[in-house]
């Protein structure tokens, strides 16, 4: 009975079990943080590439409405936006995006398919590893009289403009700009209206 009451009452090892417990409450604590590290570092490049991805397609914008301004003024397609001459026009989807922008063609396109009735226009952004592929498609909607026209005076509405035999026309078209960025889409899509009388102005 004695050397269980002595062995009961010896405290030894006592600081080696606490000294224990505590080394393995930092170890947890560690991973944690550790852990909520990485998936700030996530989430961060995450949020970088999703930018990335908005910057990419809204540089898509001003290249479509330069191929529509100048394929409607020059009323055909200039080859120098043909991708063959370093343009952003790929070979097959030039005759199908003439006819498109000066005939008023509603064509069943996208950026998601390939060949003619792919992207009408197509840029590669960046170096890899952020190397980043825009696909533009511009599509005709429909045309109708300019705002502000004789037509629209009559009917009651306010304005001063050209009548629609005057050249007072507006085309409207959508312009659907599709990023590509390590696997992941995005995309954005406007609508770009022409004034047309001749020549497509803003």
């Amino acid at each position: 009975m004695k050397n269980l009451a002595k062995r009961i009452n010896n405290e030894n090892g006592v600081a080696l079990i606490s000294m224990l417990l505590f080394l393995v409450l930092l170890t947890v604590i560690g991973l944690t943080s550790v852990s909520i590290t990485s998936l700030e570092n996530l989430t961060a490049m995450n949020e970088r590439n999703y930018e990335q991805r908005i910057n990419d397609q809204e540089a898509g914008v001003d290249p479509q409405a330069n191929v529509i301004e100048r394929t409607i003024a020059d009323a055909a397609l200039p080859a120098t936006y043909l991708s063959g001459l370093g343009g952003p026009v790929p070979a097959l989807a030039g005759p199908t995006l003439t006819a498109e922008l000066t005939t008023n063609l509603i064509e069943d396109d996208s950026v998601n398919n390939v060949g003619a009735f792919g992207p009408d226009l197509s840029i590669t952004i960046g170096t890899a590893p952020n190397q980043s592929v825009v696909n533009m498609d511009i599509d005709y909607l429909f045309t109708r009289p300019k705002s502000g026209n004789a037509l629209e005076f009559a009917a009651g509405n306010e304005g001063v403009g050209n009548s629609a035999a005057a050249g007072g026309t507006e085309k409207i078209f959508q312009m659907t700009s599709q990023s590509t960025l390590k696997g992941a889409r995005g995309a954005i899509i406007n609508s770009y209206t022409c004034v047309v009388s001749g020549s497509c102005q803003k």
